[in-house]
């Protein structure tokens, strides 16, 4: 898939208003499973899935539409004229909702979530700290069951909400779409799914793609205290297709289960979980959490990794705490950074499961990588020869086979933190032995952090997402300790002042 078709392609045919449609309501959308159903087996978000496509399918046909843009004019959101959900109950396919004028701040739903049944419709905005679509912990934000892609441009979608109590299933407490969901200038947070499946917690849709945008603390929570239950994708779940990620950042994420649950769980992909891989570029995840696999990214494709970091990423109880991935077909990282992630069992850093076709590593850092106290950076289920050349691993499983070359020192990584450019990235500090030694095969013009930052300088390439060292933390200076005699004088002299003020009250 690429990127075009994420993105809104106008049609000939429109859609009738929402009010005509029958079938499942937005707000109530969930499934339900039979008792003796063993979350994880695909059928749970299968049946989701198949319960929007019944909605699209039931939509009647219009004559063609000339895509137009249609300005959005009120924020209230009590279904009159100019407001968010009467303009998109009218609009017709291909259409643009014009969002940019809105001065309020928040368009806070107090209807339940927004129905979306057109295939193709973009909501833009004036920028993503300027206005926010507020679930109010209530509802989902947006049901799009159409089956092109829903875009959404410069403006923030949170706090959207969905529990599926009982035998249920449900997702996409942000974003639940039928087709695509694109996030462009955006930022989705703060949206919690919750149910015996919990499948993404920001977003779930056939496919997903991150352009410039914030994934930040979303939550899919397997709950049921008599069964089994699933959590896959904390902040977004790609169902049966990829997640493309550029220049963005995925952060906070998780994918858990409810502490009162007691037939365990299975959790994958605290930041992404993707059904057949993707691609990520410039980008970084950090901070996400699986209390299962994947605690950054969980993969059943290959999903290639380039200019980017994974960095502080937990797989609590098993493997993957950056990169848990199934390899059947070639997957390939380069000049990126893979560090500070942890897990329950080894590949803290990366974790190949399944029989690998092939993984190449090129011109990137996997180090620093902890599970259960030792150090892992990458491992695997089966034995995997890694191809590539100019990377810097400081610990691998004996299954695993590295590239000729590869360095094992320490890399002398600096703490994630804003070395300039739109995402956080890690430095190297002088004296690293990753500095001039990597190689650019994808001939980048810029390092992670993009424009004004070349990814090769002197003929030189550094190992990693980033190029160039970071200054060192100034050394701490310890506080001058007292000698005895100075400390029986100094007792003795907050005892005097004490016994000076009592007597003088």
């Amino acid at each position: 898939m690429t990127r075009r078709r994420l993105r809104r392609v106008p049609l000939a045919a429109a859609l009738a208003l929402a009010g005509l449609f029958g079938g499942v309501r937005a707000e109530s959308l969930s499934v339900p499973m039979p008792a003796t159903w063993k979350p994880g087996d695909g059928r749970g978000v299968a049946a989701l899935f198949a319960q929007l496509d019944a909605v699209a399918k039931a939509r009647p046909a219009r004559p063609g539409h000339a895509a137009t843009t249609l300005a959005v004019t009120s924020c209230a959101d009590d279904g009159g004229n100019g407001t968010l959900r009467s303009v998109i109950s009218g609009a017709g396919e291909g259409d643009t909702l014009d969002v940019s004028t809105l001065t309020c701040g928040a368009i806070v739903l107090t209807q339940g979530a927004i129905a979306v049944y057109q295939d193709y419709l973009a909501i833009a905005g004036p920028g993503a700290n300027a206005l926010a679509i507020d679930g109010a912990r209530a509802d989902r934000v947006f049901v799009h069951y159409g089956h092109g892609t829903l875009d959404l441009q410069g403006l923030t979608v949170r706090n959207g909400f969905t529990r599926a109590t009982g035998y249920h299933v449900t997702g996409g407490a942000c974003v639940i779409s039928n087709g695509y969901v694109a996030v462009e200038r955006s930022i989705v947070s703060g949206c919690v799914a919750e149910g015996e499946g919990a499948y993404g917690g920001g977003i779930t849709a056939r496919g997903v793609g991150i352009y410039s945008s914030t994934l930040s603390g979303n939550i899919a929570r397997g709950s049921h205290p008599n069964t089994f239950t699933a959590a896959y994708g904390g902040g977004a779940m790609a169902y049966r297709g990829i997640a493309i990620i550029i220049g963005s950042t995925i952060t906070g994420n998780r994918a858990t289960h409810a502490s009162t649950d007691t037939h365990g769980s299975y959790c994958t992909g605290g930041g992404i979980f993707s059904d057949r891989g993707g691609y990520m570029y410039a980008s970084t995840l950090n901070g996400n959490y699986s209390y299962g696999t994947g605690g950054g990214l969980a993969t059943h494709g290959p999903f290639d990794i380039a200019n980017s970091t994974l960095a502080n990423n937990t797989a609590r109880f098993k493997s993957g705490g950056g990169v848990f991935a199934r390899v059947f077909y070639p997957m390939r990282i380069a000049n990126s950074t893979i560090a500070a992630n942890t897990s329950g069992r080894p590949g803290a850093g990366i974790y190949l499961t399944g029989i690998a076709d092939a993984l190449t590593i090129a011109s990137s850092i996997v180090a620093n990588n902890r599970a259960a106290g030792a150090a892992s950076d990458i491992a695997a289920m089966n034995p995997i020869a890694i191809s590539g050349a100019n990377n810097l691993v400081t610990a691998k499983a004996a299954n695993v086979t590295l590239p000729s070359g590869t360095l094992t020192a320490d890399p002398l990584l600096a703490p994630l933190a804003n070395n300039g450019g739109p995402t956080l990235t890690m430095g190297l500090y002088a004296g690293s032995p990753a500095l001039g030694v990597g190689s650019n095969p994808n001939a980048f013009t810029n390092d992670q952090r993009g424009a004004g930052f070349p990814r090769t300088v002197g003929g030189l390439t550094d190992i990693g997402a980033l190029q160039g060292t970071v200054a060192a933390p100034a050394p701490k200076i310890p506080a001058p300790a007292l000698s005895a005699w100075a400390l029986a004088l100094l007792a003795g002299l907050l005892g005097f002042i004490g016994w000076r003020r009592r007597a003088a009250g």
